[in-house]
């Protein structure tokens, strides 16, 4: 099979091959949650799609990576929280190796054609939060949802036919006002504390500006513009 050429889609094809520059950020604040929350909002569409899809990626004890994507329920002033079956494999691994990794791309078209990309990535510490202070994010479910917390068990093998039936009943139930889908012990929340984010920011064909947050102990949070 013949190898397939990638095209880099940073500017359209007819532009001159020896265009080129570098993006710098208008600004960099202090504090990495005020630029994030500034390109979340930058980003958001009506149906949320593109905007609070992250990957995550979490690790045995013993290193082996495994990775995936998420959908980012809650951004607090100090982390990024997620929602999960606490019978899964990824819950399993931060509760053996609470230390994660994440990251979010937004790439949207602009003038002329260009493409406008925007990565941001952390590492942290990963801690599962009490169900008092996530309460309103279950309750907050659409209704396939809550139904899958009840009928699936993340991961694991299932037989399709009996998956629907148990899908059915408890649907009917909801609809006869007997069943409340209450929210099962399996369904948690975890929130991610980094002590590292960053930044990576390009527009058509110009080298990226990049700037790394690293959380200090005592005196908050630094930054450096590193090399893209």
């Amino acid at each position: 099979m013949a190898p397939v050429r990638i095209i880099n889609p940073s500017y359209p094809l007819d532009k001159k091959s020896d265009e080129t520059g570098i993006f710098k950020f208008p600004t960099i604040p202090n504090n990495p949650f005020t630029m994030f929350r500034n390109w979340y909002e930058d980003h958001k569409t009506e149906n949320h799609i593109a905007t609070n899809a992250f990957c995550l990626s979490t690790a045995t004890k013993e290193g082996k990576v495994s990775s995936r994507n998420l959908i980012l329920r809650r951004l607090d002033d100090d982390g990024f929280v997620l929602m999960t079956d606490n019978r899964s494999k990824k819950a399993r691994e931060m509760r053996e190796n609470p230390q994660v990794a994440a990251s979010f791309l937004w790439v949207k078209l602009v003038e002329n054609g260009l493409i406008h990309a925007r990565q941001v990535r952390m590492e942290g510490a990963v801690e599962e939060l009490p169900y008092d202070n996530w309460k309103e994010l279950y309750e907050a479910e659409p209704l396939f949802c809550k139904i899958r917390s009840h009928v699936c068990h993340q991961g694991t093998p299932v037989e399709w036919d009996a998956l629907k039936e148990h899908h059915d009943k408890l649907l009917q139930g909801w609809k006869e006002g007997v069943e409340q889908l209450n929210k099962p012990d399996h369904v948690v929340c975890y929130k991610i504390f980094p002590s590292m984010i960053e930044f990576y920011e390009s527009k058509g064909p110009r080298i990226a500006d990049r700037v790394m947050y690293l959380k200090e102990a005592k005196s908050g949070w630094s930054n450096q513009r590193i090399a893209a």
